[in-house]
This record gives C-alpha cells, sequence and structure tokens, in this order.
C-alpha cells in the first residue's frame, strides 16, 4: 500500500477566547451567529508523540490507559474538536467559551453545533467521574 501525504491548510487561529479566521473565509461565517454552539476542529501543534498508555492528565491516583481512551493531545494525528459556547461574531472573529486549545492554535474548520450532535444517553468510566471530581472548571468536566 503506498501511503499518500495529507495537506491541510487552516481557516484561522486560536486567540485568547475567540477564534480569528482568515479574511478569505470570512463570508462563510454568514449566519453563524444564529447558533448557540459551534465545532472547533483545530491542530495540536505543539503536541508531542503519544506513548501508548498514560495515566489521565498525569494523574497517578488515576488507572493508566491507552492514550486513545483519554482526550490527551499527545496523538499520532493531533487533531483537536470541541463543542464551544458562541458568544458573538464581530466581523471575521468568534467569540468563544469553552474554547481547550492553546493561543496561536491553528483552526481546520467550525462548525454549527445541532440536536444531530447531541448524545443524550452515554455511558462514561468510573476514572472519568474521579476526574471530574477534581475539577474546577465545569466546562472541563467530561461526565457530569
Amino acid at each position: 500500500m503506498r501511503r499518500q501525504g495529507l495537506v491541510l491548510h487552516p481557516i484561522g487561529r486560536v486567540c485568547g477566547n475567540a477564534i480569528q479566521i482568515h479574511k478569505r473565509w470570512a463570508k462563510g461565517l454568514a449566519g453563524i451567529e444564529g447558533f448557540s454552539h459551534v465545532i472547533v476542529f483545530f491542530w495540536l501543534h505543539k503536541a508531542g508523540k503519544p506513548r501508548m498508555r498514560i495515566h489521565p492528565r498525569g494523574l497517578k491516583e488515576l488507572p493508566r490507559i491507552g492514550f486513545l481512551a483519554t482526550r490527551t493531545p499527545h496523538r499520532p494525528n493531533p487533531v483537536g474538536m470541541t463543542v464551544v459556547k458562541l458568544r458573538g461574531r464581530r466581523g471575521a472573529r468568534l467569540l468563544v467559551e469553552g474554547l481547550d486549545a492553546w493561543d496561536g492554535t491553528p483552526v481546520l474548520d467550525v462548525k454549527p453545533y445541532t440536536k444531530k450532535e447531541s448524545v443524550k444517553k452515554f455511558k462514561i468510566p468510573a476514572w472519568v467521574r474521579r476526574l471530574d471530581s477534581l475539577e474546577s472548571d465545569p466546562l472541563r468536566r467530561y461526565g457530569s
């Protein structure tokens, strides 16, 4: 099997609590302000190579598990995805809340969040509930 390269072109960058969309794509934001939340896909440009088994968030009191069962940024293809609250739009700038990406992170895509993406019933392992109990920021909790 021949391996082919993949080229991704960011449509913008993370700037604090905002996403600055490149001028070229700004007209594509028309109407997005009507949504309360958006899904943001980004490239974790500061991530390193993954270790196969890790303690979630480096917490030794949690079990060592496979990195693919965690939200670690260290991945073979460091693509990040998160749902954020859309606070507003100023031209090509989206003001958001809950974006867990580094400043300067390349943004690959933005999609409106709809009922289609909503999951009502899901299960999580006990270690995630433990992790959530240690988290003070409600936007960073995974299961509760």
